[in-house]
């Protein structure tokens, strides 16, 4: 009996043991956090698309703004008349002293933890500990992997945004727009501000 018995009495010890031992592994996984809301950190809402780095409440430092529409030129007296040509019946703007401007809460609801990325799988969940996608987000439609700048230290950096708040034109202005500018070695684009200025020549001052 006792020979019969304590091979089985192994394979119950072992698969205890290792099931305690992948509790604390799959525990120590880190949490994807792209769609959870974030803010800027700053009082005044931006005035069009923004990434904000470092955003400390996100896991990739990524807080990224992204919806496209502008806000109307003419004057308004109540934020109903900057919102009356919505199309979804979201009120992004609010009237400021005569003008419709972004509203923050609008803002603030739209503002998202993002990362950088190679293609649109990278912003999926796969499988055990490869967790992208916060729990809980405000993004109904997925994310894809687009550039949404092309200025500033992450221009041309393609980062997961909600296709909620991509149009398939802006996003393909921006990708043709990136392609025209040269690239270092790693191949990341140059551009705006960043760019190269040639190396003046040295001027002789021997008098030779």
């Amino acid at each position: 009996m006792q020979v019969t018995r304590t091979p089985a009495l192994l394979r119950t010890v072992a698969n205890a043991l290792g099931a305690l031992l992948l509790v604390p592994l799959l525990a120590a996984c880190p949490k994807g956090d792209v769609g959870a809301p974030c803010n800027h950190g700053d009082v005044d809402p931006p005035a069009d698309k923004v990434v904000t780095f470092p955003a400390l409440s996100c896991n990739d430092l990524l807080c990224v703004y992204a919806d496209e529409q502008e806000p109307p030129t003419a004057p308004c007296t109540t934020d109903e008349m900057c919102n009356a040509a919505s199309e979804d019946g979201k009120a992004r703007f609010a009237c400021v002293e005569g003008e419709c401007k972004l509203a923050s809460t609008f803002v603030l609801e739209r503002s998202m933890c993002s990362k950088t990325c190679g293609d649109d799988d990278d912003c999926k969940d796969g499988g055990i500990g490869q967790q992208v996608l916060a729990k809980e987000t405000s993004c109904a439609t997925g994310f894809s992997c687009v550039a949404i700048q092309t200025l500033g230290e992450l221009c041309c950096q393609k980062l997961c945004v909600c296709n909620d708040d991509l149009s398939a034109g802006a996003v393909d202005e921006t990708a043709t727009e990136c392609a025209k500018f040269p690239t270092d070695q790693s191949g990341k684009p140059i551009c705006g501000n960043d760019m190269m200025m040639p190396t003046p020549t040295p001027t002789d001052t021997t008098g030779a």
